[in-house]
Formats: C-alpha cells, structure tokens, sequence
C-alpha cells in the first residue's frame, strides 16, 4: 500500500510528529502520488493548518484564568522572565478581542525559548504552556471544533506531463462526494477561482451568468484533510446524496442550465477523495497535535509494496 505522511514540527523546531494515511488502490490516487512524488524534489511546499475550537463561555473564562496564574508563577520564579501585570487577560473581556496582550505573550514564549532554549528550566516549560493557551483562545466562537490541513507543490515535470494523463476523467469527477470525511485525505482544489460548488455554498450565480467560472480539471499535487467535531460525526450516503439534490434544485431554480450543463460529471460538488487515515484519533487529540505542532515541515511518501 502506497501511503501518505504529513510530517508536523513545533514551533522551536526542534521536535516532529506525523499523521498517516493509506492511500486507495484507485488509478486518479496512484496518479496523485506519482505527481506527489515528482514535484517533491525540486518545488516549495505551501503548507496551511487551520484549528477551530468550539469553545463555552466557561471553557474560555477557565482558560484565561489558567493564563493568568501561569503568568503569576513565571514571575515567582524570577528565571530571568518578568511578564507585565497589564498582559493578565481581562475576565469580563472575550479573549480573543485582547490581540495585543495574546501576540506580546506569545511573542515573550518566542524569544525567552529561542535565547534559552527549550526545556531548560521551569519558566521555559511554563511559557510553552502559554504559547498554547494562546492558540487556543486566539479564534472567536465557532460552531463546530474543527482542524483543516493543507499542504500543496508545485512544478510539475515536463516528463511526467508527457507520461501521465493529468486531465481529470469523468470517472474521477464521479468519484468526489459533497462532504469531507473525517480525516479523509483529499485532492485539494488548487485553481484560481471558484467552481460552482463554491457558487452554490455562496448563493452566488452572477459568476456564472458571467462565464467566469473555473473548474477543477486537472490532477494536482495538492492534498488536504478535515477533521470535524468527532470520527463518528461524519456525512452519511443519503446526506452525501441530499445535498447534491440540493445543489441541482439550487442550479435549475436559477436557470443556470442557459448558461451550463450543470448536470456534466465536472460540475458535481465535493473533492476527490485519496485515502483514509491509518491511525485511531478523537478531535481533542488532533486539536492538541497541532497546537503543539502547528507547522507542516513536509510531506513524506511511503511505497510499501
């Protein structure tokens, strides 16, 4: 089985974790990995990661009265670390309004742990667990929790252009489904501009009626995976189909069929799914992997034959 690893890093620099997943035995999947594997060696990797908490006014209130009491302890300490009283986060204040007192506090991690290094002490060990508190109550309120990676290359090569059909088929148009999977590896959508699944989601038909819509054609060295609220928590075949009812009712009560054949295979909603993940995690533990390890350092290739 062919596999695919997102390697993590924290934010020193100086650790890594990964996430693996098994790819499908599908054709469009063994193409994506070849094209993974071609543009790996000679293009930048643009990477993204996208963590969302779906916090109460408790758990948020709990949080900054935890960041004030690690800022207590650092100053009791005196290891060379003193952070001002003015950086306690106000109570009665949402924390995420305070972005000037939740960027000095991170900043005061950054530079106490790049001149001191990482586990050298206990204020270094308490301050990594302010740069924490402050990824987590640097988002506003959200509805779901929710973490969304995604890692791209680039520059494909002239001689896998001319080896590889990279012109999605409507086979693997019919493969995408409207709803991300929990932590189901995709093709992620890498042109500019919007399909009209984006149109749909927007209500936004003027693109259309303007020919300006841009599709996804082509197999791309693009990857991404969802993970919402909780594995069990996912879309199911008849909801997978609803939506996509939705989506034909939404075309033909805006007469978008004088525009386009919105029923041809490239328009249909969703992503081409690649693989599943090869390991057991809750949304609390991916939550907590990427706060620790918030970047993307590469993307590994794996050819288990």
């Amino acid at each position: 089985m062919k596999k695919v690893q997102l390697i993590l890093e924290n934010e020193s620099k100086t650790k890594l974790e990964k996430l693996e997943w098994g790819l499908y035995d599908t054709e469009s999947a063994l193409k994506v990995f070849a094209l993974l594997e071609d543009t790996k060696r000679g293009s930048t990797m643009f990477p993204r990661i996208d963590l969302r908490q779906k916090h109460t006014v408790f758990s948020t209130t709990s949080l900054a009265n935890e960041m004030n009491s690690v800022i207590y302890k650092i100053n009791m300490l005196g290891e060379g670390c003193e952070i001002p009283d003015s950086l306690m986060l106000d109570l009665f204040i949402p924390p995420y309004e305070q972005v000037g007192k939740l960027n000095t506090l991170h900043e005061i991690f950054q530079q106490y742990t790049e001149q001191y290094g990482t586990d050298i002490n206990e204020t270094q060990v308490l301050l990594e667990r302010v740069n924490i508190i402050v990824h987590m109550l640097e988002a506003g309120p959200v509805e779901i929790d929710q973490v969304f990676m995604v890692a791209k290359q680039e520059e494909v090569s002239r001689h896998l252009l001319n080896a590889l059909d990279l012109g999605m088929s409507d086979d693997d148009h019919m493969e995408r489904l409207p709803n991300a999977l929990w932590g189901v590896l995709e093709m992620d959508y890498h042109t500019v501009g919007k399909d009209l699944g984006a149109c749909f989601f927007t209500n936004d038909t003027e693109l259309v009626e303007a020919g300006e819509l841009r599709q996804q054609t082509q197999l791309t060295p693009c990857i991404a995976a969802n993970f919402m609220t909780s594995s069990e928590w996912a879309p199911t075949a008849e909801s997978d189909a609803s939506q996509q009812q939705q989506f034909y009712e939404w075309c033909d009560n805006n007469n978008l069929d004088q525009y386009i054949d919105y029923t041809l295979p490239e328009y249909r909603l969703g992503r081409l799914r690649l693989g599943e993940i090869t390991e057991q995690h809750t949304i609390t533990d991916i939550q907590t992997l990427v706060i620790q390890y918030p970047s993307i350092k590469e993307i590994m290739l794996i050819n288990d034959k």
